[in-house]
């Protein structure tokens, strides 16, 4: 399964100088396909691929992180569009 994980930075200076380290010491987590860095410098997004949903959220390398949001995702392509249309079907 993939998620989307959208971490935000717990204010402060010294809290974003010791997030920085850490990251820099261990990476991203196992399976991240992706990662991004918002423009205001305090929020953070990364697609990771995991059977552990639980370990996306370890990935916020808490205190760090005053909020984090995981999203499950899956491809939006032709067996997305399918079961959509069933579903949809069986509504009222």
């Amino acid at each position: 399964m993939k998620y989307v994980s959208i971490f935000k930075l717990a204010p402060g200076i010294d809290n974003a100088r010791k997030a920085l380290e850490v990251y820099g010491k261990l990476g991203v987590p196992d399976g991240t396909e992706a990662s991004w860095a918002a423009v205001d410098g305090k929020t953070f997004v990364s697609v990771i691929e995991t059977d552990a949903p639980d370990m996306v959220i370890t990935a916020a390398y808490a205190p760090f992180f005053e909020e984090v949001t995981v999203i499950p995702v899956v491809a939006l392509d032709a067996a997305w569009l399918e079961a959509t249309q069933q579903a949809q079907s069986n509504w009222a």
